[in-house]
């Protein structure tokens, strides 16, 4: 009876110390561009690759033909203090896109979604980093007055754009980091007012 009290309490033990190991593990695998990179990155070239993609329903196949060109846009505005003729190439290779409707997002059916990998390639051609990028528009109400308004006022549209520019903010702040506080707001207006 003893002994097995023992194994209980060691056993109890290692599982709890197991969790506070597994709670303590850093999230997401550290950028693979070192520091000073990172701060001195210019991009000479972005580009798009949507051939092979997934387009998974009919209003993404819709996109097809405009999606590289459009996320491409995006990816411009939000890298456009890092844009120079010396720089390397940014590419984005999209895998999936799926534009899901107001009214099947508003109940839970269906979401947008947009994945693909972003590369940083230097002027030899070779790879400096690889991010995996997943952007998501969209979530389901949790009453049916809430579903009937969201489906009323969102649209596949609004989630499209909502798409590219979830999917260019995230590879910025997958490849230079995190925005400072307030840098983002700062940014769009200095980009407002150049306009």
């Amino acid at each position: 009876m003893k002994n097995d009290t023992l194994m209980t309490r060691r056993s109890l033990i290692a599982t709890g110390m197991s969790a506070t190991l597994v709670a303590c593990a850093p999230l997401g695998a550290p950028n693979p561009l070192p520091r000073d990179l990172r701060r001195s990155l210019r991009l000479a070239d972005i580009t798009v690759i949507t051939e092979g993609a997934s387009f998974q329903n009919t209003r993404a196949a819709d996109r097809a033909s405009t999606l590289g060109p459009d996320l491409r846009q995006y990816l411009r505005r939000e890298f456009s203090e890092r844009l120079a003729p010396e720089g390397v190439t940014l590419q984005a290779e999209v895998s999936r896109l799926n534009v899901a409707s107001g009214t099947a997002t508003a109940f839970g059916r269906d979401q947008s979604r947009l994945q693909g990998t972003v590369r940083i390639i230097d002027t030899d051609g070779a790879l400096l980093a690889s991010y995996p990028v997943l952007a998501v528009a969209g979530s389901p109400r949790e009453t049916r007055g809430g579903a009937l308004a969201g489906a009323a006022v969102n649209s596949a549209g609004g989630y499209y754009r909502d798409l590219l520019d979830r999917f260019a903010r995230d590879t910025r702040e997958a490849v230079l980091g995190a925005y400072l506080p307030g840098e983002r707001t700062a940014r769009q207006v200095g980009r407002m007012v150049s306009e």
